[in-house]
């Protein structure tokens, strides 16, 4: 489990970020939630694998597969 603030980076189509103490992630969803806009600037909590064997032309740091994510109480 991570946690972070969710950033949207505003290049190409768009990546969604996690910044946290240990570095950035870009977010990869097989389904995103569909509350995944209310979510940005919060501090949330994400579930999921780091995925040093996938890059991306975003380039907005590692790679991170998403399970779950839900902001932070």
């Amino acid at each position: 489990m991570m946690t972070g603030t969710l950033r949207f980076v505003d290049i190409e189509t768009g990546a969604w970020q996690l910044v946290t103490t240990q570095g950035s992630y870009q977010l990869l969803f097989s389904s995103p939630p569909r509350d995944l806009k209310s979510l940005e600037g919060r501090t949330v909590q994400v579930k999921g694998n780091v995925r040093r064997d996938l890059m991306s032309t975003s380039m907005v740091g590692t790679i991170l597969e998403v399970e779950s994510i839900h902001a932070q109480s």
